[in-house]
């Protein structure tokens, strides 16, 4: 018998997850993240670039089908310190399956 080497394949996601709101985490507000497990304890495991991430549950948007439409996020304006302005940061967030064909946002 031949030698077949075996590639590994991705899980199917439990749901997807998005941040809805600032809070004590480091993902992108508005990104879709698989997720990988929801725990009793009200900590949602998140797939971040291949890494398990855990976050409260209360800061997150759960949703059981994958998203098909883009994101539109609005945060607060920030100061950029070498112009001495306010800016607002405004800026869009393909869903996952946008992301792999290249489509873009009408």
């Amino acid at each position: 018998m031949p030698f077949r080497p075996m590639t590994p394949t991705r899980l199917q996601a439990k749901g997807w997850a998005r941040v809805g709101r600032p809070g004590a985490h480091l993902l992108r507000r508005g990104a879709w993240y698989p997720v990988v497990r929801i725990s009793s304890s009200h900590i949602v495991v998140l797939d971040v670039n291949r890494r398990n991430v855990p976050v409260d549950r209360r800061f997150l948007e759960i949703r059981y089908h994958p998203p098909e439409r883009w994101t539109v996020v609005r945060c607060e304006a920030r100061e950029i310190q070498r112009v001495g302005r306010l800016f607002p940061l405004t800026y869009a967030v393909a869903p996952p399956a946008a992301t792999a064909r290249g489509s873009a946002p009408r």
